[in-house]
């Protein structure tokens, strides 16, 4: 795996970037601790879920001051139109035939967002639809909807056995990948230079965040899609991609994070964050020191409940190692716990490499079933 972004000679220049900077780091009682803090307090139930609530404004405005602000805003409509013909994959049985169209849908009054969307034929009333988000690979959404035929991506075609499964499914570009690459005719943003020409006081995650928006208002439209039940999945850049879109956007419903989370107080490459990528430069304001940052991925995690979230991780995955024994996701888990909803936070752990397997894919559909009710007949 690669963590240069898709921009010419990675299109990053961080130390540039930080010259330019006047934004103040913001402290928080996590910062310059090494372990990650508590994030209940109180003995009763009903103590710790009223702490955590109290507290939960100031981790969300903690959040945004890390992740900063892009200047773009929606569409007063939603404009979306097919590219191309429509053609119908028929998976074994026991799956669902469905149809395979690639479309474009307005991002901002000037930039237009590239996906497929997959749509079972047998589908009679509107149902779940799933934001299918990929991984670091510059063929972006090919990949996981099968259509990306180099190297062994059998573990990555989650979009297409969703679809299978009877969702409908929506597997978009992120920003400088597939169709919005640097290079490609239908790019917005040719270098980094561009980007924070135009986003000076944001992030590329930021960015992400509300593209993963956009396409929820896309499905709200689509006709074959019940716009109340709407997840997203995605494997190491789509794996955090999920985890902030939905602390973005909570129409999201339901989420799977494969493979793509770390606690920054331990993660081997903390600098992939803002210096190999833009995604999060801010985070580099804290560098060498990474334990001066004031939250960190339990935080984040954690304000995502109550909704469901599954966390998948490989003991021997080398970019993202410190997940599988973690104490740090306890945490989390107490977090839903104090919302009653321990049920609904699932780390599943898995011997192996960074990589999202079968077993792991079969409990993440069922999640995704169960939490969106989707009816399996």
């Amino acid at each position: 795996m690669s963590y240069l972004w898709y921009w010419p000679d990675g299109g990053w220049d961080f130390a540039a970037w930080k010259a330019r900077q006047t934004w103040e780091s913001v402290v928080s009682e996590q910062s310059g601790s090494a372990e990650p803090l508590p994030l209940l307090a109180g003995r009763s139930p009903e103590e710790r879920l009223a702490g955590w609530e109290q507290a939960r404004a100031g981790w969300q405005s903690v959040s945004a001051e890390i992740l900063g602000s892009v200047t773009d805003e929606p569409p007063a409509t939603m404009s979306w139109e097919y590219l191309g013909d429509e053609f119908v994959v028929s998976p074994p049985a026991p799956g669902h035939p469905y149809a395979m169209r690639r479309l474009r849908y307005l991002l901002t009054r000037e930039e237009w967002g590239y996906a497929w969307l997959l749509t079972p034929t047998d589908a009679i009333e509107p149902r779940p639809a799933v934001i299918a988000l990929h991984q670091t690979t510059a063929s972006g959404k090919a990949e996981v909807v099968g259509l990306e035929t180099t190297g062994n991506t059998s573990h990555v075609r989650y979009a297409a056995e969703l679809a299978a499964r009877g969702f409908v499914v929506l597997a978009p570009d992120a920003i400088a990948f597939g169709e919005r690459q640097a290079g490609h005719a239908n790019a917005r943003y040719r270098s980094a230079e561009e980007f924070f020409a135009a986003h000076p006081d944001g992030s590329v995650m930021a960015k992400m965040s509300f593209d993963v928006s956009r396409a929820v208002d896309l499905l709200e439209v689509v006709p074959q899609v019940d716009g109340r039940r709407i997840g997203c999945i995605g494997h190491s850049h789509g794996a955090y991609g999920t985890v902030f879109a939905m602390l973005g956007e909570p129409r999201i419903a339901a989420g799977v994070a494969s493979c793509g989370l770390n606690l920054l107080r331990r993660d081997p490459s903390p600098h992939r964050w803002w210096l190999q990528t833009a995604l999060i430069p801010r985070l580099g304001l804290y560098a060498p020191a990474v334990q001066q940052t004031p939250l960190d991925f339990h935080h984040w995690l954690a304000l995502v409940a109550p909704r469901p979230l599954m966390v998948v991780a490989g003991t021997r995955d080398a970019i993202f190692p410190d997940v599988g024994e973690a104490r740090w996701l306890d945490q989390v888990r107490e977090v839903y716990r104090a919302y009653g909803a321990e049920q609904s936070f699932v780390r599943w752990v898995f011997d192996g490499p960074h990589a999202f397997p079968p077993a792991a894919r079969h409990h993440a559909y069922r999640m995704l079933t169960e939490a969106l009710r989707l009816s399996e007949s």
